[in-house]
């Protein structure tokens, strides 16, 4: 008796470190000997990962994920050219700090920051981020999203191992890019909806303040009207003066509040007001099933982008108009400036698509506000490009030394079990 519940006992407190370390995880599992592969490619990192203070969840494509890296959009040139740099960065986005199990997940989207911390893919607070949730279904399923939408469907979840769970999936998440990038493609899918013209509004005029602040400043959050949005608002949107036009896109954008990051939709407030980069507010109301800005009708949320987050609208906003309100009943929201109401939308002619860049326009902030030097980097046909800087991540010693330690302590424990247990059994 004595026996039995000490063995209990022990068990409960030793269990955890019979768990596999994650190179043993990674080699039991045959359709992840690519993923692991390429872990062993990049130094150091298998021992910072093995050796974390703090729990880890690992997002790990299977074999044809990784068979397929060439033809990602932002990660194919990276494995093409087998670039050290720029493969430890898109493996460091697949590392999650915390254990994120199943069970811990809803069906409501969170956003999890991750290792991905260089400045190029990253300029947010805490790392840069991937969206996990619970898909309801016969079998529920687990989804994770990263830049340009991309969905990677989970095919095996809560794999234990000694310092955290993995998740094995079944494409590479991709890390976000700029706003301009990820907007030309977003408009790749359905024209009509995209956000070119938006996008070329911002580069409209000669002054690019309000451009290259979108691109450098941190935990920016956009609301993006699409195109049938602008071009439903022609010509009176086209008639502003240059000031007038910066200042209304400008009411576009919020800056993050004190560090509180970008603004994602798990933590909008029903009827919050927030304050825009131009100087008026927005207000945020849910009310059928969906989210609106003023009267504008949020219709795509939560796109990353390297430095925060962008929702599509379907309505140009106006800081003219702020007590606009919305008609939830109504599939899309009347325009808050004059219009043409054209009865039909030709994408063609969207306004300010002529002004579409072919680069990524930065600027460094001067002691006058954002004025400072001009870097354009990038080439045409939208190929946006931008220098990665450099960035050193951490590496522990190796681990194979502390497992093996670990194992002769457990058997040493046994041992002295089975001799106190027969000492019991015969007194």
């Amino acid at each position: 008796m004595y026996f039995l519940s000490l063995s209990i006992l022990l068990a409960s407190l030793i269990s955890p470190s019979l768990q596999a370390s994650l190179q043993d995880t990674l080699g039991s599992h045959p359709n992840l000997t690519s993923f692991a592969e390429q872990l062993g490619k990049l130094p150091g990192i298998l021992d910072r990962l093995e050796s974390s203070d703090t729990p880890l969840t690992i997002l790990a494509p299977d074999n044809a994920a990784m068979a397929k890296t060439i033809y990602y959009p932002v990660l194919g040139p990276a494995f093409q050219s087998a670039d050290p740099e720029e493969t430890r960065f898109i493996m460091q986005y697949h590392v999650l700090p915390g254990k994120h199990t199943s069970d811990m997940m809803n069906s409501t989207f969170q956003y999890y920051s991750t290792w991905l911390d260089n400045s190029t893919y990253a300029n947010v607070t805490g790392g840069q981020k991937v969206g996990g949730v619970i898909q309801a279904g016969a079998i529920p399923q687990m989804v994770w999203t990263s830049g340009f939408s991309s969905r990677s469907i989970v095919r095996e979840a809560d794999i234990e191992f000694d310092g955290g769970v993995l998740h094995i999936i079944d494409s590479l998440v991709i890390p976000p890019t700029s706003f301009p990038d990820t907007a030309s493609r977003f408009s790749l899918a359905v024209e009509l909806y995209g956000l070119n013209s938006f996008v070329g509004a911002m580069y409209a005029t000669p002054n690019t303040t309000l451009a290259s602040l979108l691109n450098t400043t941190t935990d920016v959050t956009i609301f993006a009207p699409n195109n049938v949005a602008m071009e439903s608002v022609t010509p009176t949107i086209t008639d502003l003066s240059n000031a007038t036009l910066q200042d209304l896109l400008a009411y576009h954008v919020v800056l993050s509040q004190s560090g509180s990051g970008s603004l994602f939709s798990t933590s909008f407030g029903n009827d919050t007001k927030i304050t825009t980069l131009q100087g008026e507010s927005l207000t945020l109301t849910f009310s059928s099933n969906s989210w609106f800005v003023n009267s504008a009708r949020i219709i795509n949320q939560d796109l990353l982008l390297s430095n925060g987050v962008m929702h599509v609208l379907d309505n140009v906003l106006s800081p003219n108009a702020t007590n606009a309100q919305p008609v939830p009943a109504s599939a899309t929201q009347a325009p808050v400036l004059q219009t043409t109401l054209a009865a039909e939308f030709n994408s063609s002619m969207a306004p300010f698509t002529t002004n579409l860049p072919n680069a990524v326009v930065t600027t460094e902030q001067g002691t006058d506000g954002y004025v400072g030097s001009v870097t354009v980097s990038g080439t045409g046909g939208g190929a946006i490009q931008t220098s990665r800087p450099s960035s050193s991540s951490g590496s522990g010693g190796s681990s194979s030394g502390a497992v093996n330690a670990r194992v002769g302590e457990i058997v040493m424990v046994w041992v002295g079990v089975v001799v106190l247990g027969l000492a019991l059994l015969m007194a």
